[in-house]
């Protein structure tokens, strides 16, 4: 590669492209390009970054504590959290609370009484995405459980049995 001085006495090198001299770059020739690895675990770290923020952020009363259990758990298995979806069969929107691969979560820090048609709609939303429905509800009254078990709703209370359910249905 022929090289020549510059203005003011600099190194430059033929740049074959410009067709040109050009003042030498050290700290191009020493740089290479990030691998594929590299960049999927960039990406990867801006995802968790944000669905932390998400639930951080969020207004829900348990949704952070819910979601820092999954993620300690069972990593990079949340893929939304509040995320907004379109239901073509009732033309509603649908906020979800925790997106798994294979599962729906829906957090109820509140005392839960009557949620039993949301509940329902929310469950048939899920078995048309092929997911499993699950509330996540430490309050819940006891009627109130035995009213949305009996409807084939899915109640957890505790987080151990939340993480057994969501490792079941992962598999």
């Amino acid at each position: 590669m022929p090289t020549k001085k510059g203005a003011g006495g600099r190194q430059q090198n033929y740049d074959p492209h410009t067709g040109r001299f050009a003042k030498t770059d050290y700290a191009k020739l020493c740089y290479t390009p990030p691998s594929r690895r590299e960049k999927a675990k960039k990406r990867e770290a801006a995802r968790r970054e944000v669905l932390y923020n998400r639930a951080n952020n969020s207004n829900d009363d348990y949704l952070f504590e819910v979601y820092t259990h999954i993620e300690q758990e069972l990593p990079g298995s949340v893929q939304f959290i509040n995320e907004k979806f379109y239901d073509t069969l009732s033309m509603k929107k649908r906020e979800l609370d925790i997106v798994t691969r294979k599962c729906i979560i829906e957090v109820k820090g509140k005392k839960v009484r009557s949620c039993l048609s949301q509940f329902l709609e929310q469950k048939r939303f899920a078995e048309n995405k092929n997911k499993k429905h699950i509330v996540f509800a430490p309050n819940i009254r006891p009627m109130a459980k035995y009213d949305y078990e009996k409807n084939g709703i899915t109640i957890v209370r505790d987080h151990a049995n939340l993480i057994k359910l969501i490792k079941e249905y992962e598999k």
